[in-house]
Parts: C-alpha cells; sequence; structure tokens
C-alpha cells in the first residue's frame, strides 16, 4: 500500500506526478451560494483570530464557531475545562491484521494495556471553570473552592472495557446487575455501556472516507480502514488530565455543594 509521508525531504517525483496529476486546473464558475458561504467562513476565521490576540481573551474564552455547509450556520462548542488540552493530529488506524496489546484473550498484559488508557477518575476544576460550563455540578466537601468532573472519554472507555470483559466471563466472571440508583430496576452495567457507546458514536460521528482497493490476486475490492483520520492528541488530554486530577478520596454518599 503506497502511502505520503509528510515531509519534504521524503517527497520524489513519482508522488509528485502522482499529486499533479490530480491537481489539473479547470475554469469554474463560482455560485451566489458558495461566495456567501466562503464569506461566512472567512469571517468566522477573522472572528476567532480576534478572540484569539484580544487582551481580554484567553484560550480558555474562546468559543470556537465552525460554519456548517450547507447553509453556513454557526455552531458553537460548549466550554470544558479542558479546553486548553484540545490538540489535534493525523494519524491513520490499523489494518487488517495487525495486532496490539489490546487484541485478543485476556492477559496480564491486556489487562495493563486497556487501564492505562484512562488513568485519571475524578478532577479538581476552580469555581470560575464550573462557572463558565453548561452543566453545574458539586463542589469537594473539604475544599469548598473547587469543584468535581470527570472527563467522558475516560466514562467511555471504562465502559468499552466493561464491554471486552463481559465476552471473557470465564476470566472477569459474570457481570452481574447492580443496586438500583435511580429507580426499582436492577442497574445492568454492561447494557448501560453499550448505550452510552452507541450515543457517543452517533455523536461525533466521524465521516472519514474509508477507500476501498482492488485486489488482483483475489479478484476483488477490499475495504481499507488504515486511513488517515484526525484525533485529538490523548497525550495533551491525559497530561492534563493528571495535572488536574483529584487525589484527596471521596464518598458520593456523601451530600456535597451544589455548584453554580
Amino acid at each position: 500500500m503506497k502511502q505520503f509521508v509528510y515531509s519534504d525531504k521524503e517527497l520524489n517525483i513519482g508522488d509528485l506526478e502522482d499529486v499533479s496529476a490530480t491537481l489539473r486546473w479547470k475554469p469554474k464558475r463560482y455560485s451566489a451560494t458558495g461566495i456567501l458561504q466562503a464569506a461566512a467562513i472567512f469571517l468566522s476565521l477573522l472572528l476567532n483570530v480576534y478572540l484569539v490576540l484580544s487582551p481580554a481573551s484567553s484560550n480558555d474564552d474562546v468559543l470556537v464557531q465552525i460554519p456548517h455547509v450547507p447553509g453556513s450556520e454557526l455552531v458553537s462548542s460548549f466550554y470544558t475545562p479542558a479546553q486548553s488540552a484540545i490538540k489535534y493530529e493525523n494519524r491513520p488506524y490499523l489494518g487488517f491484521g495487525e495486532i496490539t496489546r489490546f487484541h485478543g484473550p485476556p492477559t496480564d498484559d491486556t489487562d495493563d494495556a486497556w487501564n492505562t488508557i484512562y488513568p485519571v477518575g475524578m478532577t479538581r476544576i476552580t469555581a470560575e471553570q464550573e462557572s463558565r460550563m453548561a452543566n453545574w455540578t458539586s463542589r469537594i466537601p473539604g475544599d469548598e473552592e473547587h469543584y468535581i468532573i470527570s472527563l467522558d472519554f475516560f466514562h467511555q472507555m471504562h465502559c468499552l472495557n466493561l464491554v471486552r470483559k463481559a465476552l471473557w466471563p470465564e476470566k472477569y466472571g459474570p457481570m452481574e446487575l447492580g443496586d438500583p440508583v435511580l429507580n426499582d430496576v436492577p442497574f445492568d452495567h454492561v447494557d448501560h455501556c453499550v448505550n452510552i457507546i452507541r450515543e457517543n458514536l452517533m455523536c461525533n460521528a466521524d465521516i472519514t472516507p474509508n477507500v476501498y482497493r482492488w485486489d488482483a490476486d483475489r479478484q476483488v475490492a477490499i475495504p481499507h480502514f488504515d486511513v488517515l483520520h484526525t484525533c485529538r492528541s490523548l497525550d495533551s488530554i491525559n497530561q492534563w488530565a493528571v495535572e488536574h486530577q483529584l487525589l484527596e478520596k471521596w464518598d458520593p454518599r456523601k451530600p456535597l455543594g451544589t455548584g453554580s
């Protein structure tokens, strides 16, 4: 499989020919709708540059606005205390047959690999950060100036790991129903986790195109999932979470202070 490397030192003439073959200039007429959409995108970029450079703002104060085409509606993301940890990177997914520590039957090494994905449980944030969130949270008992949250990514990975363990009852035992929390129906942890994963996949709706390539030996077009994706940097998010980790033990059954 041919891959392009993002380095001018490694780009050869063959790669340039492949790229240039797709870049044949053709005159094009632009519709009024296209011009308006381009103008909306340009104005949105100017607004975000102004917000970032404004002395009265910090990176955490920026509410990112993204043009949504068609229609050019501006949508905004909700504030998160981990805003400064959001960084993006391009990387390929694994292809068929590629095995990692996360694959296969459960072993101590496999368990360790999964557990290291979400090393942080609860996070400690300031009152100012809590006041800017879309949903209120509770104060930390004995630390009235700080509030408690957990990043949803860690909950999602906990759920995926739980579903993985449910596939191996001979190793981890049956996933028993928990005590009712909000009603008289026993809490089905696995069922809850499957739904959490479903909601996350539907919420983020990855539209990265998977590709199909003809296999001359097999005489069939084979799907390739090892394509480049734009991903959030987990190293950056984990570093932020560790730096803001709630280290003190707390009892969730103990009444907590209400948020703003």
